[in-house]
Order: structure tokens, then C-alpha cells, then sequence
């Protein structure tokens, strides 16, 4: 089948930055309520098949959510995505698959000597901003792991709130491809499923880009200072009397 399109400006980008890629199946929207939904609609008819990994991508959201339920600020200028990757296997580590995502994103962004660094578990900031923040999730069935799925928005030629950065600011420049960005983010997604069986390396990577002067929600920096990420992928936070293990669900 020709691709054509937004998706055929996508997928010309995607070979070019990786020559060998799986047949990704990509739908643009315009503007629909959530791409999550729109995924989920499209799964519900359409079988994940082997190696072929589906994307959806809007222009525009009106109806977002992000961790916990929050409404996702989703404006034309960003990338707003949510896509499924086949796994069939009961080998996979679901543990780690956020931080092998957020350590493929912060790689992907530090080579365009864009230094990002992860605020634990899935976001991707600049300096005290957030420029990348996805949604993880595994869908299991029995003991063997179907397919992974993420949905993701980055900031790039669109207005954020007061607490995001757009791409367009950090690099000063109005000239950026979205279809660009976003086939980097597909590969990204792809090799952070390459790379799940190195759990150490994911661990050891995710330590090195940890911001460790934020803490996630429900916790002052005033109160709990951040250690480190264990070897399961759970946040340490620590204060004067006690440590706290944090788990990503």
C-alpha cells in the first residue's frame, strides 16, 4: 500500500535516520478528543501483528490525559501521539519500559546537543521545564506481554503552560520539522524495546539523566531529597529519619 501524506513525510524521515526500521502502520488526525482513544479504537478492530508496530498522531487534541487522569494541554505546534508496539513475549521486563523510553528520548534529544534530563518516572525536561511527557502501559495476556503502548505529547512550535518549554524556544528557531521529530520519536520507541533485555544499562543511563532536585507530586523538596533509582526502576527519596521507595505504578 502507498503511504502519502503526513505519514509518507513521517516514514521518508524514519528511513533516513534508521535504515533498518519495522513497516510502521501511521494514521494523522487533523484534530480528535484523544489519541489514546483513537488507539484504542483502532486496536479494537484492527489485530496487532507481529513486528508491525501502529502509530496515531494529531495535529490537535481537545480531550488529552496524561498520569493520572490530568488533562493534557494539546495545542496545533506540538507532537501529540499514542502508539502500540507488538511484544508476544513472556520475557519482557514491563518494569523498566518506562526508563528504557525515557532514556532513549533523553539520548535522542542530547545528539542534537539538546541536554534534557528525565524526571523520574516519564518526563523529559530542560533546565526546570517540561519539553516530553508520555504514558507507558503493558497489555498482558496470561503471562505473556501482547503489545506496549505509549501515548506521548512533546512541545515544539506550540504556546505551553507556565511549567512547559517548547523545542522552538530551547533552539531558538521557528524552523523545525515536526515530521522530523516525530519519526525520532518513533525510533526512540523502537529502541527502547531493543534495549529491554539490558536492564542494568537501562538502570545505570536512567541514573545519569535523573534530575534529582524535583520530586514527584506529594512530595516537598523541603522535606525529601532524592537518592537514586533502584535496580526494579523505583524511586528512592530519603530525609533525616527515613527512606521511602517509590513505585512507578
Amino acid at each position: 500500500m502507498k503511504v502519502i501524506g503526513s505519514a509518507a513525510k513521517t516514514i521518508y524521515y524514519l528511513k533516513k535516520i534508521q535504515i533498518i526500521h519495522p513497516p510502521w502502520r501511521l494514521q494523522y488526525k487533523i484534530k480528535c478528543r484523544s489519541t489514546e482513544n483513537e488507539l484504542s479504537n483502532w486496536l479494537g478492530y484492527s489485530e496487532m501483528k507481529i513486528n508491525q508496530p501502529i502509530a496515531i498522531i494529531a495535529r490537535e487534541q481537545f480531550s488529552g490525559f496524561g498520569q493520572n487522569s490530568r488533562s493534557w494541554f494539546s495545542p496545533k505546534g506540538g507532537i501529540w501521539l499514542s502508539a502500540a508496539y507488538p511484544i508476544f513475549s513472556k520475557n519482557f521486563s514491563s518494569e523498566i519500559f518506562s526508563l528504557s523510553l525515557s532514556i532513549k528520548l533523553c539520548q535522542m534529544l542530547r545528539q542534537e546537543n539538546i541536554k534534557v534530563n528525565l524526571k523520574w518516572p516519564n518526563d523529559i525536561f530542560f533546565d526546570s521545564k517540561k519539553l516530553i511527557g508520555f504514558l507507558p502501559r503493558v497489555i498482558t495476556r496470561g503471562k505473556q506481554i501482547i503489545y506496549v503502548r505509549i501515548g506521548l505529547g512533546m512541545n515544539v512550535l506550540n504556546k505551553t503552560p507556565s511549567e512547559g518549554i517548547s523545542l522552538a524556544k530551547v533552539l531558538r528557531t521557528k524552523n523545525i520539522s515536526e515530521y522530523y521529530w516525530t519519526a525520532k520519536i518513533l525510533k526512540a520507541f523502537h529502541d527502547s524495546i531493543d534495549c529491554n533485555d539490558k536492564k542494568e544499562y537501562v538502570i545505570q543511563e536512567a541514573n545519569k539523566f535523573l534530575i534529582t532536585s524535583v520530586l514527584p507530586k506529594g512530595y516537598s523538596a523541603k522535606e525529601w531529597n532524592i537518592k537514586d533509582i533502584d535496580s526494579n526502576g523505583n524511586l528512592r527519596i530519603y530525609n533525616q529519619t527515613q527512606e521511602k521507595v517509590l513505585t512507578r505504578f
